[in-house]
């Protein structure tokens, strides 16, 4: 039996709004270039990557996530634009972004999550955070990456509709050789 359990707290998205993404997702695959694309029933936005976490203290992280969440409203955000990190020329990862309505509810989140985490012992954040859905990972650089650039250039402001969000989730992720599975742990409600 595993004794750590790799965890991350996440918002879920809306069916319909996975929906749209998964059509863009489709669109970006037919470059055929070699990327491991996300199953749109794995589409969620991160809020903090914890890692390898003792079975222990998962119970004491899922406590902490629901007293955040306690002291956030409920809120919408539309996941928009399409882009790459570190950049379109250069793609290593593939994203859908959030527009302004609700980047700044996601990013207060994700900062109260990150001092509550780091309280508990988790390194803090070095990086600003963007609030992103990842839509897949470059396997091999490729000549068909020029193709997947231009693809995202022409979509890079593609709307996959809005999501209300009404918890955070904590999940358990377990690496297995098609990917990664992820499993509810718990989930909090916002105030």
């Amino acid at each position: 039996m595993d004794n750590k359990v790799r965890t991350f707290i996440a918002l879920e998205i809306a069916e319909k709004s996975r929906q749209q993404a998964f059509t863009l997702e489709q669109k970006l695959m037919e470059t055929e270039a070699d990327v491991r694309w996300e199953p749109a029933s794995k589409f969620h936005i991160t809020l903090k990557f914890l890692g390898e976490i003792p079975n222990p203290e998962v119970y004491e992280i899922c406590r902490d996530v629901a007293a955040v969440a306690k002291r956030h409203h409920p809120f919408m955000f539309c996941l928009k634009g399409v882009g790459a990190f570190p950049n379109v020329e250069k793609p290593r990862s593939v994203w859908m972004g959030v527009d302004d309505e609700g980047r700044q509810a996601i990013t207060e989140l994700a900062a109260d999550v990150d001092r509550v985490m780091q309280q508990r012992g988790f390194p803090r954040e070095l990086k600003p955070y963007f609030p992103h859905m990842t839509l897949g990972r470059i396997q091999r650089i490729s000549p068909k990456l020029g193709d997947l650039s231009a693809r995202i250039r022409q979509y890079e402001a593609y709307d996959a509709g809005k999501t209300f969000v009404r918890h955070l989730t904590v999940f358990a992720s377990k690496m297995a050789r098609s990917g990664s599975n992820y499993t509810v742990l718990s989930t909090a409600e916002l105030s």
